[in-house]
């Protein structure tokens, strides 16, 4: 039986569903979204990263994902991913380097930035470096097996509120709407990050990694990067 499927990011005090933005239950990743390892296909489950923010900054850009990522295809609620194909044969040296991680660090702030034009949708840019410092730490651990996609990532925070509208007036639409709809400027707070699982398409949570405390970020604005590859 299938396990039900949520579209919020669910509390970790209960027994969690998946959520995600697939429907297709003969959905398979692409190449480049498998990660580096001698596993076979079939043996290797694969885990997702995200930050995990305050509940009002997460609920004021998930209302605009869901006016306008397409319905039927839009599962999952804001999120920043930054690696989306952990292996699982690693899974024990994952869990361990982000509890490791996590223990240095204070929650701190994220900023939305610009709203821009994807290729079939609308992002939203965002400032947060000490999340991308924390992306860096893990990717010079993890590089040899991630997969290409993860490898790509560099550090260019953002959300996806569209994606798969192809290249017509509803990007546009929508690009003048985020503009308009006060979110630039406005300001969170980055609490952890969160573990997933990938399920055929779906994310089931698998487990929240707080920040304990005792090192501070570098300064906003610091250095420069490509993507952190939030796609969907």
């Amino acid at each position: 039986m299938s396990p039900p499927r949520a579209n919020f990011h669910p509390s970790p005090t209960h027994n969690l569903p998946p959520s995600g933005p697939y429907t297709s239950e003969t959905y398979t990743r692409r190449t480049d979204h498998t990660p580096n390892t001698t596993q076979p296909p079939e043996n290797e489950d694969h885990y997702i990263l995200t930050l995990h923010t305050d509940r009002t900054h997460h609920a004021s850009i998930t209302r605009l994902r869901n006016r306008h990522f397409p319905a039927h295809l839009n599962k999952l609620s804001a999120h920043i991913a930054l690696f989306r194909a952990l292996p699982s044969s690693h899974l024990q040296t994952i869990t361990d380097d982000i509890a490791s991680v996590c223990s240095h660090y204070h929650s701190f702030p994220i900023t939305v930035t610009s709203p821009f034009l994807l290729k079939r949708g609308v992002g939203i840019n965002v400032s947060a470096e000490p999340a991308r410092e924390i992306h860096r730490e893990l990717k010079g651990k993890w590089g040899e097996w991630l997969s290409k996609q993860d490898r790509g990532g560099g550090g260019r925070l953002h959300y996806t509120v569209q994606n798969f509208v192809g290249e017509g007036g509803k990007r546009e639409e929508a690009l003048r709407d985020v503009k308009g709809s006060g979110v630039e400027g406005t300001k969170g707070e980055v609490r952890g990050l969160r573990l997933w699982r990938y399920e055929r398409g779906y994310w089931g949570f698998v487990r929240d990694f707080e920040f304990a405390g005792g090192r501070e970020g570098r300064e906003e604005g610091e250095g420069e990067g490509e993507g952190i590859g939030d796609v969907a």
